[in-house]
């Protein structure tokens, strides 16, 4: 034991293992000062990942089919539970995070501060070394999205960083197993009234990147999942506001086109032809909006929120 565990405190470090021969055992040796056990999901490396993570100590859990982020997690949550694990945090194994840092995520939990702590680069104190400037547009723009449906903002919703105390491993519940199981977590968390806080951490791009998805389709995924969740709950928003913006467009069009009905020679079809298309996306995307946020408010009303 080491000076964040207490007695009757399980404290597991789980890392996603896919292709990090070169770092993975230097991260479990640090990760191992800080935790009573140290689980990689082996997620079907084809390198020797796995054999490095045994020598270095770690117990390692192999998947015969590549499941992706989401699925390592469901493992290792899955693998809390039957240890009956105080708190797990979840790390990367290429390098990018800090173990280091583990004392001062798992600090809160153990006060009874947060029932999820995340390692932010985008809170005062928090850095990330040499991201490039698309990521920060992605990240900025999928954060955006996320706090206009999130009862907590939280200004990192993609740091794979993150410790979970024992409440908040046996509420969550989530079903995707890609990358957008970050945003859903989140929701989960949320939705049970648990608390999250976000604490400063750096977060290194300035080495090899092990990850077998491209940042840009990766983004793309969670962006479209961060919109379709803020349009179940947020119907008005997505729907009614853009089709209102577009009735005005399209009445706009139209009175310029009743402007010249007086002048026969000078009436411009093209007008009156965007005013009947824009005003037909309009209408049923307002209507839609309407319906949707009442029904949803029914529905809350329905048990109780």
């Amino acid at each position: 034991m080491n000076e964040i565990n207490t007695e009757n405190q399980y404290i597991i470090v789980g890392i996603p293992l896919y292709n990090s021969e070169e770092t993975i055992g230097s991260i479990i040796l640090s990760c191992s000062k800080h935790a009573d056990e140290v689980v990689c999901v082996d997620d079907c490396s084809s390198d020797k990942s796995a054999e490095i993570s045994k020598a270095a100590g770690a117990t390692v859990i192999s998947h015969k089919v590549n499941r992706g982020v989401g699925g390592v997690a469901k493992t290792l949550f899955k693998y809390a539970k039957q240890k009956n694990a105080s708190m797990i945090v979840l790390i990367d194994s290429d390098g990018q995070h800090d173990p280091n840092d583990l004392p001062k995520m798992i600090k809160p939990l153990y006060e009874g501060k947060a029932d999820l702590v995340i390692g932010s680069r985008f809170v005062s104190g928090g850095k990330s070394k040499d991201m490039p400037t698309y990521r920060k547009f992605g990240l900025k723009l999928i954060n955006t999205v996320s706090k206009l449906h999130s009862k907590q903002h939280i200004r990192d919703t993609q740091s794979g960083y993150r410790a979970f105390n024992k409440k908040a491993i046996n509420s969550l519940r989530f079903e995707n197993e890609g990358m957008k199981s970050s945003l859903e977590i989140l929701e989960s968390i949320s939705d049970k009234g648990l608390r999250i806080l976000e604490i400063p951490t750096t977060i290194r791009y300035d080495l090899k990147n092990t990850s077998s998805l491209h940042p840009i389709p990766h983004g793309i995924s969670v962006f479209s999942y961060a919109l379709s969740a803020l349009s179940q709950k947020r119907p008005l928003l997505v729907f009614g506001l853009p089709g209102l913006i577009m009735i005005i467009i399209g009445g706009l069009f139209g009175l310029r086109t009743i402007n010249h009905v007086s002048e026969w020679t000078g009436v411009t079809v093209g007008p009156g032809v965007t005013f009947v298309w824009i005003g037909a996306l309009g209408i049923p995307l307002l209507v839609s909006g309407i319906v949707l946020q009442y029904a949803r408010k029914v529905l809350n009303d329905s048990i109780g929120k």
